[in-house]
């Protein structure tokens, strides 16, 4: 598995290939990702499971799909212990309802303790810049 880091202002979120047998569906890169995050940082293995129902649950509520390949899933929860993000890259792009109808490449999981709102705003707005600088570098805007 290739593991970069992209530097997002004053934090990295590092990055991850998802396998394709862990990227046939939503559920699955979900799990994945937090995986990722509990053999690292913020979520215990025996939360992995709860947080993940957590973060598709928010998914239900509204597709976290933002459109140019990007979708942020996302869960404020007390079974995280700290913020903690990983982008996964997808090698065949998987349909996440996103607001542009194109399927995802690139999926950025936030996870940030419930009692931290302010924590996971500022979370959200950098990941926002990254996925931006991102498409303007792709498309030669930057």
């Amino acid at each position: 598995m290739h593991t970069s880091a992209i530097a997002c202002d004053t934090f990295e979120i590092p990055a991850v290939d998802v396998p394709r047998w862990a990227a046939s569906s939503i559920e699955a890169v979900v799990r994945f990702l937090v995986g990722e995050l509990s053999a690292t940082c913020c979520v215990s293995a025996e939360a992995a499971e709860l947080v993940t129902g957590q973060v598709l649950r928010r998914e239900s509520l509204g597709s976290t799909g933002l459109g140019r390949g990007a979708a942020i899933p996302n869960a404020k929860s007390d079974l995280v212990s700290q913020p903690g993000a990983v982008m996964g890259r997808l090698s065949h792009p998987l349909d996440w309802d996103a607001i542009d109808g194109e399927p995802v490449s690139r999926v950025y999981l936030l996870l940030v303790p419930h009692n931290m709102p302010g924590v996971w705003l500022r979370f959200l707005e950098r990941t926002v810049r990254v996925i931006q600088r991102e498409i303007a570098e792709s498309t030669g805007t930057s």
